[in-house]
Formats: structure tokens, sequence, C-alpha cells
């Protein structure tokens, strides 16, 4: 379909009709009413505010009964849109000045009365607010609206679901990490170390105290060897035995007269072990 076009009085391009800035060089294409100053369309004959004539060649409508006519106007006080018209008897005076100050102080919107431009507030604060306010209405009205329902569906059902969840604790909550304490284990300590003879012939008696559950074995021969090795008595590491604390182990078949060096050796069950060695005489 066609549209009319008009041209700009101050350029001469080419603009469609009801265009109120030039396309070209941005001049207004509105005339103003010279009695409320109102902006009209290129073209009108009356003031779409008012009801005043805008072209000399237009005929005020018939007042009725008790209304004052409107006034009528020569043809040099109107000028060119976007020109600053001239000072005539009941036109062009200061609240016309004033009605006209929008077109010089805004050019960049085509001189036409200033409006609010989008997104801007009174603050920066208020401005920001106003962007995001009105971003979020274009997405609004420009998004489908099925489209968005179905978002909105979406997000209530997973708040729904995960607040369920919760409750039937398929989502547990964090627990705080507890600290694990590792235990080093040590080495028995070997204390009260003591020989004493046998009740048979040719026989003694070694005994001495672990501050932990441990093994008893001896090691012993003549001095200044220890040869020989007792079986291992009461061993933890086996998880048979606990071990003990108090340890006595019998040596038999000993030399008369003679000197024995000897070893007692204690293991608990994390395989630490401990020995003192000392010497003892038969008679």
């Amino acid at each position: 379909m066609y549209q009319s076009t008009e041209a700009c009085p101050h350029c001469g391009a080419q603009n469609l009709r009801g265009t109120w800035v030039c396309a070209h060089c941005s001049n207004t294409l509105l005339i103003y009413c010279p009695n409320c100053h109102a902006g009209n369309a290129t073209g009108s004959q009356y003031c779409h505010s008012c009801g005043s004539p805008l072209l000399p060649t237009a005929q005020a409508p018939t007042p009725s009964a008790g209304q004052q006519p409107y006034p009528q106007y020569s043809q040099q006080d109107y000028q060119a849109p976007g020109q600053q018209p001239h000072t005539a008897a009941g036109y062009g005076g200061q609240g016309d000045q004033q009605a006209y100050q929008g077109y010089q102080q805004y050019p960049e919107y085509g001189g036409y009365p200033p409006q609010t431009p989008p997104f801007y507030g009174g603050s920066a604060g208020g401005s920001i607010l106003d962007g995001l306010v009105g971003r979020l209405k274009h997405i609004v009205v420009s998004t489908n609206p099925i489209l968005l329902s179905a978002l909105v569906v979406l997000i209530v059902g997973l708040g729904v679901f995960l607040l369920l969840a919760y409750q039937l604790h398929w989502i547990k909550a964090a627990q705080p990490t507890k600290a694990v304490t590792a235990t080093v284990s040590k080495a028995p300590v070997i204390s009260s170390l003591h020989v004493k003879e046998g009740t048979a012939a040719y026989s003694a008696i070694i005994s001495w105290i672990t501050d932990q559950n441990s093994s008893s074995q001896v090691e012993y021969g003549l001095a200044p060897y220890t040869t020989t090795n007792t079986p291992i008595q009461d061993d933890p590491r086996t998880g048979v035995q606990e071990g003990v604390l108090k340890h006595e182990v019998l040596l038999t078949n000993l030399i008369p007269s003679s000197s024995y060096a000897y070893k007692v050796i204690s293991i608990n069950k994390d395989d630490k072990s401990v020995e003192m060695q000392s010497q003892f005489g038969t008679k």
C-alpha cells in the first residue's frame, strides 16, 4: 500500500505524511498552534487541541452562543517549522518564547517540545532502576505468551521440587567436617628388669614390666654373646593374644658358675618393639 509524502520546508526531502522530524535534516515538521502552542502535523488546518485555525486560508469554526470567536492571524505570523516566530500582536510574546525554548534546547530530538528520553530518571540510581524496569517490560511484552507462561511454570515447579526434596531428605544439608586426629603408636617402655634363680636346677627367671600390652622374649648366651632365643610369648600381633604388662621368661639348662649376657624384647600390636640388655651369673 502506498503512503503519501510531503516535502520538508527546510531541505525539500520527502517524508511520510504525519512524520514529526525530517529524516534528512532533523528539522521539525510540526505546525505549532498560535493559541495553545500544541504541535500539529503538517497540512493540518485546525489545532487538534483547541480547534484554532492553523492556516490563514482556513475558516474558524462558528462559535456557539456565548463563546468568543477564535482570533485570526496574518501570514507573517507563521514561519517555517523549527524557526522562532516573529513577535506580533497576539502571537510571539513571552509565553510563546517559553513554548519554543524546547526546540532550541533539544535539537537532538528534532526540535519538537522536549520529552523525557526512554530509560532515564531524575537521578543516577533512578535512571538505572528505570532502565531495568523498562527493559524487563520490553522482554515481557515481546516474549511469546505461551513461552513466558511455560518459563514461569518451570521456575515455580523447580522451586516446589527442591522444597519437597529437602523435606523428604533427598537433598541433605552439608554436615560440618570433623577433624580426625591420627594416633601415632609408640614403642613400649621397659622397667623393673630383674633376674632370680629358678626352682629347677641350673635355671633362672627373668622378669620385667612394660607400659603397654606386648609380647615376651629373651635372647641369652655366655657373655658377651646372646646366641639363644626363647619362643615369643603373648604376641598381640597374631590377634589371638592381647599381650601382657608383666613379663616372665624361664631359662633352663644353664652352665654352673658361668656368666650370661641376656636381652629382653617386647613388641606391641603395632609392631613397635623395645629391648633392654644386661648380665647375670650362675652358681
